[in-house]
């Protein structure tokens, strides 16, 4: 900031940092990335500031941003600008303007805030009551139709509400109610975004519930009714951990129609669709005396993600406790033997190779082999019931 901050001076540029930095220093909670508005060139500035940091810069022309990756944190520098909405959740046109319209067009007023980096004693610009809704604890937008030009800010509002401990303004949550038929309007990228940074908090479950509770859940897609496994997750969870929870009660074709709206890149939809198929599997998994080969052999090609959350929320105890064995055990064993081994004793190279390290290891998971020694022998009895011989 220090470096911007001369920078900007030597440039007569006005420069401010704005929104969620500034309502995290006044809240009391630690920020990581900053936010900057520049009344001027922002991607200019992001140019110079980069050389002088040595780090990389990604622009965006249209928006007229651009982004800077520091070890320490993302670094966002904007043109200050106004936006126009041509319809309902279309994306905004987009113009130079002052930092009183570019506060004006953001979400909420604890956002609408500014401190100004060229005053020595730089003093918060809030023209829209932000600092006081901060000490009221409350999330309230900036007009009436703020939901209605983007109702991604209906997930928004319900995640600063639940992560910050507020209280949404009576106003505010009358609107948002209204305004949750409007996500339909959304493209499935964006809506997708936003699920992201719900499931990126370290405690999605409240925010999730609390959309649910309020129709915002079934804005993202109509099947999503039942948080409950979620709830069940340990805090910090990596999000397709988060996700394969969340998609856990929903049938194939309500998960698959989930996959297609939100237009899922190909990580995301293996784990909904493993999911789907580990619930499937759970009569299979839930056999006396399944051998650990048999397991391994039944998931061993699912998704770690989507192993972790059933084996979390399984309705099966004995399920979720072969799973977690598999994930501790099962799947960190290999013989001792490898390929070239079973060749220097003869065998020769083809199929057969793979499949006696196949059979193998399913020997050493169901406890039959131990040693090295107990490798070679089963290897070459092995080879003789298939009428096969080593050169020993």
């Amino acid at each position: 900031m220090t470096e911007l901050r001369r920078l900007a001076k030597e440039e007569s540029l006005p420069v401010y940092l704005v929104g969620g930095p500034v309502r995290d220093v006044l809240i009391g909670m630690p920020i990581r990335d900053l936010d900057f508005v520049v009344e001027g060139d922002a991607p200019g500035l992001a140019d110079r500031l980069g050389k002088e940091l040595g780090a990389t810069v990604v622009r965006h022309e249209a928006f007229g941003t651009a982004s800077l990756a520091l070890p320490d944190g993302r670094v966002d520098l904007a043109t200050a600008r106004r936006e126009v909405y041509p319809k309902p959740a279309s994306l905004p046109q987009v113009t130079p303007a002052s930092i009183h319209e570019d506060l004006a067009r953001r979400d909420f007023s604890i956002n609408a805030l500014a401190l100004p980096l060229f005053d020595d004693q730089p003093r918060v610009l809030d023209l829209h009551g932000g600092v006081e809704d901060i000490r009221n604890g409350l999330v309230r937008i900036l007009h009436a139709n703020s939901f209605v030009d983007d109702p991604t800010r209906v997930l928004r509002a319900i995640r600063y509400e639940q992560r910050l401990s507020f209280q949404m303004e009576p106003d505010t949550l009358s609107r948002l109610r209204d305004a949750t038929g409007q996500m339909s309007l959304l493209t499935g990228d964006r809506l997708r975004h936003e699920l992201e940074r719900i499931l990126e908090e370290k405690h999605p479950a409240p925010v999730l519930d609390r959309a649910a509770q309020l129709g915002a859940l079934q804005g993202i897609h109509s099947s999503l009714t039942d948080t409950g496994a979620v709830g069940r997750l340990a805090p910090g969870q990596p999000v397709l951990v988060y996700l394969a929870a969340l998609t856990y009660p929903l049938s194939s074709q309500e998960a698959e129609g989930m996959i297609q709206r939100l237009n899922m890149p190909g990580p995301w939809a293996e784990v909904v669709r493993h999911t789907g198929e580990l619930k499937r599997l759970e009569p299979e998994l839930s056999v006396d005396n399944l051998p650990p080969s048999s397991l391994t052999g039944f998931i061993e090609r699912f998704s770690e993600q989507a192993l972790v959350a059933v084996s979390r929320f399984s309705s099966s105890p004995l399920v979720a406790q072969r799973i977690e064995r598999y994930l501790t055990e099962h799947r960190h064993v290999s013989p001792i033997f490898h390929g070239q081994d079973l060749l220097d004793m003869g065998i020769p190279a083809g199929p057969l190779v793979g499949q006696v390290l196949q059979e193998l290891r399913d020997a050493k998971l169901d406890g039959k082999v131990h040693t090295e020694a107990d490798e070679r022998t089963w290897v070459l009895e092995s080879l003789a019931r298939k009428g096969q011989s080593a050169d020993e």
